[in-house]
């Protein structure tokens, strides 16, 4: 495969590749061969996939003759495009894991993820940047078949996409850290100043030279009306998220407290937090909740939401079972109660949360 990918490397380069159909025949289905997939067999891959409204360039089939996998193919530097179109048609046939690529650009995606298409991403490789064996790697973890028919590349599509989540809040919460370390003046921030001034210049600056500093980089403190309370201490800079709004939910498990952004984000985490204990009772939960019109908690989007599996939107919380999350707050309520009966919880003492609206 190696040699292979070195090859396709050296044609991208050279653009030889000059539609949509050349990089199909020439650089996917060569991949997906390599990979496992016998494109002359109609069980396991399927070009042209007939869906609803349309065709799908290719179709990887799983267990039970079912897709496992959408791949998208679009010309030369449009690896972007057709994302919304690749999406409907993964929610609406349940396939969960889509990949749209223009030959150079693979962008891996978990359809059923919360957030913009760009958050539902979970990796992107660029073949003409990468070494061939790192593009191996990928292509294993995501397109083997033996993973792919084993379940285990879409497990490990859930975890890298929560990864990706993870960072991009970290990323996003770094400019209210930055602004709180400043303002709490902690002497491991000063001395690392002093002694970085000093192997710079020569010379170690004093401590209220140091702290004279760190007060400049404080973020400006905006006017603001005159309250009953005082004002807080630190204030976060224009850019940094606000640390709690009139979302945040605020709850305890098991005598630990957590602060989750918003209530679909709360309903997750408990959830994931129970099946960890006892994965045996999420059937139990699905049976609870499931109404004549959806389920709430399944295996699948078109199970989620059968008549509307186009706008279901759902997050895995353990392998194989996911939660639907297009749905109010008082129904996240609905749900977090149920798996407390069916996980044998005392509310409030074990579980203690209310919802906005809830």
């Amino acid at each position: 495969m190696l040699t292979m990918l070195t090859r396709i490397c050296e044609r991208l380069q050279s653009n030889a590749y000059v539609n949509e159909a050349a990089i199909s025949h020439g650089i996917v289905t060569p991949i997906l061969g390599m990979l496992g997939w016998d494109s002359a067999d109609p069980d396991q891959l399927v070009p042209e996939y007939r869906v609803d409204n349309g065709f799908v360039d290719f179709a990887l089939i799983g267990l039970n003759r079912t897709p496992a996998i959408f791949i998208e193919v679009k010309g030369r530097g449009k690896a972007a495009d057709g994302d919304r179109q690749l999406f409907s048609y993964a929610f609406h046939h349940g396939v969960p894991l889509c990949v749209l690529t223009d030959g150079a650009v693979w962008n891996f995606y978990v359809p059923s993820g919360i957030g913009s298409y760009e958050d539902r991403r979970v990796y992107r490789l660029q073949l003409d940047e990468r070494t061939p064996a790192e593009c191996e790697e990928i292509f294993q973890r995501y397109l083997s078949r033996d993973r792919v028919r084993s379940g285990e590349s879409f497990a490990d599509a859930q975890r890298d996409h929560q990864t990706a989540i993870g960072r991009r809040q970290a990323a996003a919460v770094l400019p209210r850290a930055w602004a709180e370390l400043i303002a709490e003046r902690d002497d491991r921030i000063l001395e690392t100043l002093a002694e970085k001034v000093e192997a710079l210049s020569g010379y170690r600056p004093n401590a209220g030279e140091a702290e004279a500093f760190l007060d400049a980089l404080k973020p400006a403190r905006p006017a603001a009306e005159p309250r009953a309370t005082a004002p807080a201490t630190v204030l976060p800079s224009p850019s940094a998220p606000a640390q709690a709004t009139d979302r945040t939910v605020h709850y305890t498990l098991f005598d630990q407290a957590f602060e989750s952004p918003n209530a679909s984000r709360a309903l997750v985490d408990i959830l994931r937090a129970l099946a960890a204990r006892d994965p045996s009772r999420i059937g139990d939960l699905a049976d609870a909740v499931r109404t004549s019109r959806m389920a709430h908690v399944g295996r699948s989007l078109a199970e989620i939401n059968p008549r509307k599996p186009e706008i279901a939107r759902a997050v895995e919380f353990s392998p194989g079972w996911m939660v639907g999350l297009n749905i109010d707050n008082r129904t996240k309520m609905m749900i977090v109660r149920a798996a407390s009966d069916v996980w044998r919880l005392n509310m409030p003492r074990d579980l203690d949360i209310t919802m906005p609206n809830g």
